[in-house]
């Protein structure tokens, strides 16, 4: 069997959900896949429930001190020999169709030379068991309007406005070899970064809408739930991004990169406990306030174009704020925030603009 593409699996202390998410690769309803399990250092029974499914000749197992989930991708995209790659972290879980529909595709485009495919996930929540469509839906079907259209990301600006999860990009490995791609390691969120790097240095990308994964959203354990230290890693992957699009001077990107930069912000410093939320804030507007008039002036026309009036209005306001240093003292706590947001407000106007 020819397989077409190997699911890397980063897990780490996952013993509750793990199990879910091999048995949705196992019951594929295409068989042309393989399995890499990357085990991050986990000491719980994660290893115990994996090791149950080395037995299917589909699935390769390797343990590695920590590194990080971005450590565990590198692993497991070392070691993979199929023609593409796809990441699926292991509290997810694939639809049924996932390998059947990206083979019938590629198999379609065989002349094309995919470089990478966008599939469209669902999201799961936890606790009321509700799934729904994917944020970015409605942009994903203007830009990719039947399954098997191909875009070139370097003519259509919008595809850099999708949600950055990368479990939701299939990878052709010739292309990230190509490209000398790798994760950042020991670092959260390392999707933001990879993803602009990787639609900017693809030509050839595909959309297909009927499959994709679902993404758990409502527990607790998750990296999105974190409060403490770990949201300042998000000056890392801001580091690293304008670093990119200054040093090869993308200024294309400048509003969909100060768009995610911005949204990051305000959920980070939100989520933030009370120890790390003024570090946070305050680190925050040094990078905001260094940055070049350019990229200010492509957030404030992007968003007016782009964002719906409420969206908008809080990009405006936040950037307003995170700027200027006695402004910014609003984000330091939860009440203080509420009320200088409305101060804000009444200050600037509906119709005056924000410098």
């Amino acid at each position: 069997m020819n397989e077409i593409v190997t699911f890397v699996v980063p897990v780490y202390n996952s013993g509750r959900t793990i199990a879910r998410t091999i048995e949705s690769i196992l019951n594929q309803t295409d068989g042309r896949y393989k399995v890499m399990i990357v085990n991050d250092g986990s000491d719980d029974d994660t290893e115990e429930i994996c090791k149950r499914y080395i037995k299917e000749n589909k699935i390769d197992y390797i343990y590695q001190e920590n590194r990080g989930l971005g450590g565990a991708r590198n692993r497991g995209m070392d070691l993979v020999d199929t023609p593409y790659v796809s990441f699926l972290d292991s509290d997810d879980w694939l639809m049924p169709e996932y390998v059947e529909k990206l083979a019938y595709h590629l198999k379609r485009h065989k002349e094309e030379k995919i470089e990478m495919i966008m599939t469209l996930p669902q999201i799961f929540h936890e606790g009321s068991k509700i799934v729904k469509d994917w944020y970015d839906k409605p942009l994903f079907e203007s830009i990719f309007p039947e399954d098997g259209v191909i875009v070139n990301p370097q003519e259509n600006a919008d595809i850099y406005r999708f949600e950055v999860n990368q479990c939701r990009k299939v990878l052709q490995m010739k292309f990230i070899n190509r490209i000398h791609f790798r994760f950042r390691e020991r670092v959260k969120w390392e999707d933001v970064y990879p993803h602009f790097y990787l639609l900017s240095k693809c030509c050839v990308c595909m959309g297909i809408g009927e499959t994709g994964f679902y993404y758990r959203i409502g527990s607790h354990t998750q990296i999105t739930s974190l409060r403490g230290k770990e949201r300042m890693d998000i000056l890392v992957v801001f580091e690293d991004l304008l670093q990119y699009i200054f040093s090869e001077n993308r200024k294309a990107l400048y509003f969909p990169v100060m768009r995610v930069m911005v949204r990051f912000s305000i959920w980070c410093i939100r989520m933030a406990d009370t120890d790390n939320r003024k570090n946070l804030v305050d680190k925050l507007h040094l990078v905001f306030k260094r940055l070049p008039k350019e990229c200010i002036t492509a957030l404030k026309k992007g968003v007016k174009e782009c964002c719906g009036r409420a969206d908008a209005r809080q990009y405006l306001l936040f950037i307003t704020a995170i700027r200027r240093k006695p402004l910014s003292f609003v984000f330091y706590d939860y009440l203080w925030q509420e009320m200088g947001e409305k101060t804000i407000k009444k200050l600037l106007g509906a119709g005056e603009r924000v410098a």
